[in-house]
């Protein structure tokens, strides 16, 4: 379903939310005895022949590289028996499709530049966190710009004014943190791009009621979970008002749809259901990359959220 959110948002002529282009890739790995039974418990099975040979490749590829969009091709071949030999050889994957460098963070400007961070340390984190924060004030920043070019009510237009003043102090406090981690924050980066109406509402559809709410709700379990008070403090300020930025992504949502046509609405809703489903292989990924000092949630709990999701929508 995550192919057609891409499909959908290219022959709207938008960019994807705030990820890099699609590209091809191809896997070629043997498969140690540990890899082979971390592969059996994600998918709760016990034996090897059960194993779904397109499920292991994306989540190799998640783990690895980033995020799967599409496997054209997979071969999974199991040629040994359970040693307790971890390193011991068992079998091999090959696949190949198309997939995307893993992102991270909620609402992006359409256009935005992606530049996955170095490495996944605590420090270069919040840097990339800092810079994706900076983009979130060009994002809503823009769409106050294009609302008010477009008759939307005052209101909204100012809530997107706010909510970029609240994402340029969220990116002071992640920044702050980066740098005194020793961490060097990037500008953030934006492309110019033609934007209409309907490719707004799909962007906002997808990156803002469905990304944005998912931030909003891994903030505040890092508000929680986070190894160090300062991590909590600031992580409790940037889920107190990204829980707003989610309930105006929705009110905008309402408003969008009445200005789109039939044909139109239905694009953007299937689009928002997909990355809805898509909720629990986003975190997955997350949790993958960001360090543990951050307690981010993982696949269960997005799968709760995308549920409550789903019946809101």
């Amino acid at each position: 379903m995550q192919a057609l959110i891409f499909a959908t948002l290219a022959a709207a002529g938008c960019n994807v939310p705030g990820c890099p282009d699609a590209k091809d890739f191809s896997i070629d790995e043997e498969l140690s005895e540990s890899e082979v039974k971390g592969y059996l418990e994600e998918s709760s099975q016990s034996d090897p022949a059960m194993l779904d040979c397109k499920t292991v490749c994306e989540s190799f590829y998640m783990a690895n590289v980033g995020n799967t969009l599409d496997i054209t091709d997979c071969e999974l071949a199991i040629d040994g028996e359970f040693t307790d030999m971890p390193e011991a050889i068992l079998g091999s994957l090959h696949c190949e499709g198309n997939g995307s460098d893993f992102c991270i963070g909620g609402r992006r400007p359409l256009g935005h530049v992606e530049r996955p961070p170095a490495d996944l340390g605590l420090p270069a984190f919040l840097a990339h966190g800092a810079r994706l924060e900076a983009a979130s004030v060009l994002a809503f920043s823009q769409l106050a710009d294009r609302l008010l070019a477009w008759n939307a009510p005052s209101a909204l237009v100012e809530r997107c004014r706010v909510a970029a003043e609240e994402e340029a102090v969220h990116a002071e406090l992640l920044g702050a943190l980066a740098r005194g981690a020793g961490a060097t924050v990037e500008p953030a980066v934006c492309g110019e791009l033609p934007v209409d109406l309907a490719c707004a509402a799909l962007d906002n559809a997808v990156e803002g009621c469905v990304n944005e709410a998912w931030a909003a709700l891994a903030c505040a379990v890092m508000a929680r979970r986070a190894e160090t008070a300062e991590l909590r403090a600031v992580y409790a300020r940037l889920a107190a008002d990204e829980i707003g930025h989610a309930q105006l992504a929705w009110d905008l949502h309402t408003w969008f749809l009445g200005q789109v046509s039939v044909e139109q609405g239905r694009a953007i809703v299937e689009a928002q259901r997909a990355a809805i489903a898509g909720l629990p292989a986003v975190a997955a990924a997350q949790r993958q990359a960001a360090p543990r000092a951050l307690g981010l949630p993982g696949a269960r709990v997005a799968a709760s959220f995308g549920a409550g999701l789903a019946r809101a929508a």
